[in-house]
């Protein structure tokens, strides 16, 4: 018996959520660690210090790539609770949906046969959902046509009840916005924290460079450590 075809793997381009650092982003992290761990020993500290890299500059720089990595966290937060709050506004939506369809049918029950032309009022047949702001003006009509209508199997329960679902949609459609500001804000903190760290870590770099230069053989090891190319000078 032949073996049964395996399942096809998903696609990580489609399926994967996508990260706050792009893969070059990463990179430079690593490398910025990976520098700052080789600055820090003792063999290499006090030549790097009498090149204007002491503890301090490294010590700071390691803070920083930390801080940036943290920026990460926050970001997945922030994307959490976007999908929170888009989930919210679905619900919102679909609660309130509910209470205006029944108030439509009841609408049809009472006008289709004797009064057709009222059923406009309630926009029956319409389509009100098509966007934030046809779900307001629909709904603010629909309540204030109720403050002079009756329907049936629509008790005042029912009409009290719509003016606070309609606003629990309204506060769920305010939410989203911000935590888009938030995220476009994490995003440029993230730029330039990266573009601060990448320049001091090519300090440190050049700093390295010119004490343990390309065409001494015995250095090959310490360049490594830095990140620094064998056979030619650093250049950035």
């Amino acid at each position: 018996m032949a073996d049964p075809t395996p399942a096809p793997q998903p696609d990580p381009k489609k399926t994967g959520k996508k990260s706050f650092f792009n893969q070059a982003q990463l990179l430079a992290l690593s490398t910025a660690d990976d520098v700052c761990t080789a600055a820090q020993k003792t063999a290499y500290a006090p030549a790097l210090a009498l090149r204007e890299i002491d503890s301090a500059f490294v010590t700071q720089l390691i803070s920083d790539i930390k801080a940036c990595r943290d920026l990460g966290a926050s970001a997945a937060q922030s994307t959490t609770l976007k999908q929170s709050d888009t989930g919210g506004e679905h619900a919102a939506e679909d609660n309130l949906m509910t209470a205006i369809h029944e108030i439509q049918a009841a609408a049809r029950q009472k006008y289709a046969r004797a009064n057709p032309v009222m059923m406009h009022d309630y926009m029956v047949s319409q389509r009100i959902n098509q966007n934030q702001n046809t779900v307001k003006q629909a709904v603010e009509s629909i309540i204030v046509k109720l403050g002079g209508d009756t329907l049936p199997g629509i008790t005042p329960a029912k009409v009290a009840s719509l003016q606070p679902l309609f606003t629990a949609y309204m506060n769920a459609i305010a939410n989203p916005t911000g935590d888009q500001s938030d995220a476009i804000k994490l995003r440029a903190q993230r730029d330039a924290a990266l573009q601060s760290i990448n320049d001091r870590r090519a300090t440190i770099q050049f700093a390295a460079d010119a004490e343990w230069p390309f065409n001494v053989d015995a250095n090959a090891g310490v360049r490594g450590e830095f990140d620094l190319p064998l056979h030619q000078p650093y250049h950035g």
